[in-house]
């Protein structure tokens, strides 16, 4: 041992460098926790997998719910309505296209697609469709109560479609959609001419004007309007206003209202016509005829 120092050899050197090198041959760190090795593996790998089983359930389940309508058991056989609003009646084109899913799985679009199609007519301010197993759709329609109708009337006096308005255009309407108001809404009759115009450009200031003065006037306590017999509206191009004629059968006149009056001048002139048929008691409807009236803003005017 001496003779090693004696020689030179540094053995302290030596066993310091031996250390070292056997430390370098092991790159890693060891974690303790609580006096025992943790294994943690990588945060991506698990989420990779959490991904993967997302992936395979949903496409179980989605194969599943569509294997569900090749299933007899769950095709519609009955669609049943429920409706509230203007009347109690189902539309006729509701009906129609409650038909058209009869036959189809009730697994499948159909319900969705019905219900898009029947919140899109025009007599439909609500539609809810409910699927009810096994084989029959639900439907509830909530109708508008519209405050007038638009008739588009050709000269020889024949109805040629009837319209109500929606949202500044005209909606046609089937026919006998429109019998199951009654008499509980105003009729107000525009030529073809005009109708056209009205169904490409939509509703123009005078047809807001003369819709507003025919909603203005209301009903009655019985849901109708007794004096008023037929509205007809003839526009009058280049003018703000054109001519609004409204029949008055009960005192066998007729009413021009020939510019912009409000609702209370309105009525106002049907008093003063119901007041002179009244006091006229020798006129002989007969010989004289139907009278005429014009109505302005600031005067009533009676044409012979």
């Amino acid at each position: 041992m001496d003779s090693a120092y004696s020689h030179g050899f540094d053995y302290d050197a030596y066993r310091s460098s031996h250390r070292t090198s056997q430390t370098d041959e092991y790159p890693f760190e060891l974690v303790v926790d609580g006096g025992q090795d943790t294994t943690r593996p990588p945060v991506r790998s698990r989420l990779q997998r959490n991904l993967v089983i997302l992936v395979i359930l949903g496409t179980v389940l989605a194969l599943g719910w569509y294997s569900l309508r090749f299933i007899p058991l769950f095709d519609i056989e009955r669609v049943s309505f429920t409706v509230t609003g203007g009347f109690v009646s189902v539309p006729v084109k509701a009906g129609e296209l409650a038909n058209e899913v009869v036959g189809t799985s009730l697994m499948s679009g159909s319900p969705a697609a019905l219900e898009r199609a029947l919140a899109a007519l025009p007599l439909v301010q609500e539609a809810q469709v409910r699927r009810s197993l096994f084989s029959t759709v639900a439907v509830h329609l909530h109708i508008v109560s519209p405050s007038v109708f638009i008739a588009i009337v050709t000269p020889e006096d024949t109805v040629d479609s009837i319209h109500m308005v929606r949202e500044g255009d005209l909606r046609e309407i089937d026919f006998q959609d429109f019998k199951m108001f009654g008499n509980n809404t105003f009729v107000i009759e525009v030529s073809p001419q005009y109708g056209s115009h009205l169904l490409k450009y939509g509703i123009d200031q005078a047809m807001r004007n003369v819709v507003s003065l025919a909603t203005d006037m209301g009903m009655d306590e019985d849901g109708r309007y007794r004096i008023v017999g037929r509205i007809r509206y003839e526009e009058s191009l280049g003018k703000a206003f054109g001519n609004m004629v409204m029949d008055l059968p009960a005192y066998n006149s007729k009413l021009y209202i020939r510019e912009p009056v409000s609702e209370s001048r309105l009525h106002d002139a049907v008093r003063l016509i119901r007041l002179e048929h009244e006091l006229d008691t020798t006129r002989n409807i007969a010989l004289i005829g139907q009278l005429r009236y014009d109505l302005y803003a600031q005067s009533l005017v009676s044409r012979q």
